[in-house]
């Protein structure tokens, strides 16, 4: 596929898979040798997820290079978004500041330093996007001692992120995990914010390959 047709290709992609506003979510494209660059600022994580996903399914291409970023819902300072991330993990029981490394560079999130298990760095992650200022997150932390992935640890992390957010009442919610790490969100909630929330919580967690979101609003 030539340069300019996979350009093409993958705008009208997008057009037709993530339904967006192209003026509150430019995206950019562009190609380096094998690897295609995507920078802009979308409203959603959601959006961002899934133009990664597009883009990465194109024939041709070797690589993706993600420079997609997520409009943060407050205006701060990396200093702020750090010293609130710190705070957030400080006060979370489960996990030992200690051993994690927070940098904030325009507002992008780099996690680094150990962990004990995935769900641990799951959670980690998702506090981090919960500030508001954050960008993107890099997480980059290590699991010690190193533990196998599956489809149920999946779940039951995406579980504890969603009974951990107060602005969302999940209890009624079901969460299913294929082994393509596909997440398919069933159920019903209050309101049309709260199945957003849900959905952009979910995707917030490390490994998250797409979200199904069949959540019913409540009438």
């Amino acid at each position: 596929m030539k340069r300019a047709r996979i350009v093409k290709k993958l705008k009208a992609l997008l057009t037709e898979n993530l339904h967006i506003n192209p003026a509150r979510n430019p995206i950019h494209i562009r190609l380096e040798g094998d690897s295609i660059v995507l920078e802009g600022m979308v409203e959603r994580v959601a959006y961002k997820k899934k133009a990664l996903l597009c883009a990465m399914g194109l024939e041709g291409i070797k690589g993706v290079v993600d420079r997609l970023r997520v409009r943060p819902a407050k205006k701060m300072g990396d200093r702020e978004i750090k010293h609130h991330i710190i705070d957030a993990i400080t006060e979370e029981p489960t996990l030992n500041a200690d051993t994690i490394e927070v940098e904030v560079k325009d507002g992008v999130v780099d996690l680094e330093g150990r962990v004990p298990s995935l769900s641990h760095k799951r959670l980690c992650g998702v506090l981090a996007w919960w500030v508001p200022g954050s960008t993107d997150v890099i997480n980059s932390l290590i699991v010690d001692p190193p533990e196998e992935d599956s489809p149920e640890e999946l779940e039951d992390a995406i579980r504890i992120v969603l009974e951990k957010d107060k602005l969302a009442d999940a209890s009624s919610v079901n969460i299913r995990v294929d082994e393509n790490w596909v997440v398919t969100l069933t159920g019903t909630v209050k309101s049309p914010a709260e199945s957003l929330a849900i959905e952009d919580d979910t995707w917030y967690v490390w490994g998250v390959n797409d979200v199904i979101n069949r959540i019913e609003v409540l009438r």
